[in-house]
């Protein structure tokens, strides 16, 4: 696990996108004293024009987020897909180590630079608001909640990557599955209510507010399991207290509350990185090699996944053209006009179609190898 060359090895293949984590980190200073800033010339400009001047906080960290999150699948990517694609994880098998202790060297060398790089963003913002203007509107709290959901989420991001090169065979593959499968849940909630409430209008039905599928309850527990999602809209959490000032709807409020603060926030990327190191040190002992390079490392998960990718372009593919070709007007005095039985024949025609393709895509794509030259 400490072994003197698995440690220089990994750090070796994946220093760029190490320096990266804490680039990034500096950026987000960057982001914060800029817009410290654009405070000083909106007040100066409230006080030339004799008009309220009104905080609002639009650094841009969600663009920092974005960065973080890419680079957290990135690095698990390179350390497992890239060394399968180019078979340098054979030379590693060959060392007199076990094979758990490679990907918890891993594992550890990721952790330790997240939280490392995380604490120096902090740092930096904290530095910035208590030496420029923003002292009179930020507080260190909400500071201190953004970083540890950034701990938690990026934790949880990297390990959950890191798992899941023991299913794609492939830097690609990894990469790939990484993204769809953080966000899935979100987004196949979303399509499963187009498709819930396509089906109930084309009947009548048009008042769905009293479903729990169609409440802010609903939508704050799928944003809970994509928990990414939260850190990308994280600017969110810091103009809570603008929001609650200038008299923002209560029910958003205390929605965002919850999405920030509750016990559900905290423990979902807690028990998504405990699963993802328990599983990674079960499935390391038994890791195949034969199917490296390809998408999967086991045939038998072939079966699950084009199953998948096909109910996924059959929503997706439906509620897409659907919503583009559909009849979508209703009455000004809030009846719909007409019934929606032709949406619905322009939705399964659609996802059919999408379906078709899917199917072919996602055989197709499981046929390659992504072989990469080794350097």
């Amino acid at each position: 696990m400490f072994h003197k060359g698995l440690w220089f090895q990994h750090y070796k293949q994946s220093k760029y996108i190490l320096w990266a984590l804490w680039l990034v980190a500096a950026f987000s200073g960057f982001q914060m004293y800029s817009h410290a800033n654009n405070v000083v010339a909106n007040l100066e400009g409230s006080l030339l024009n004799n008009y309220k001047f009104q905080y609002y906080f639009s650094a841009d960290l969600d663009t920092v987020s974005v960065l973080q999150l890419l680079i957290c699948i990135g690095l698990p990517a390179f350390l497992v897909g890239f060394s399968r694609s180019n078979q340098s994880l054979e030379y590693m098998y060959a060392m007199p180590v076990k094979r758990e202790h490679i990907f918890v060297s891993k594992w550890m060398l990721g952790i330790v630079h997240i939280i490392g790089a995380s604490t120096f963003g902090l740092l930096l913002q904290l530095i910035v608001i208590h030496t420029t203007i923003l002292n009179n509107y930020l507080t260190d709290g909400v500071f201190w909640v953004y970083y540890l959901h950034q701990l938690l989420i990026l934790c949880g991001v990297f390990s959950f990557s890191l798992w899941l090169g023991f299913i794609g065979g492939s830097f690609f593959s990894q990469a790939a599955f990484s993204v769809i499968f953080l966000l899935l849940p979100y987004l196949l909630f979303g399509l499963i209510k187009e498709a819930i409430s396509l089906h109930f209008f084309a009947f009548g039905v048009m008042k769905l507010t009293d479903s729990w599928v169609f409440s802010q309850a609903a939508n704050r527990f799928f944003e809970n399991i994509s928990f990414p999602i939260k850190l990308l809209n994280i600017s969110q959490l810091i103009n809570l207290n603008s929001d609650l000032q200038r008299g923002g709807s209560m029910e958003y409020i205390e929605s965002l509350r919850l999405t920030y603060y509750g016990m559900m926030s905290y423990l979902v990327p807690l028990l998504v990185t405990l699963g993802s190191v328990w599983g990674m040190l079960r499935m390391a002992v038994t890791a195949r090699n034969e199917n490296n390079g390809k998408v999967l490392l086991n045939n038998k998960h072939r079966p699950y996944l084009v199953t998948g990718v096909v109910v996924c372009a059959f929503l997706f593919g439906g509620a897409v053209l659907e919503g583009t070709l559909g009849n979508h007007y209703y009455g000004s005095d809030g009846t719909e006009h007409g019934r929606y039985v032709e949406n619905i024949a322009i939705y399964y025609a659609a996802a059919l179609v999408s379906a078709g393709i899917g199917y072919y895509s996602i055989k197709k794509w499981l046929g390659s190898k992504q072989q990469l030259r080794k350097n």
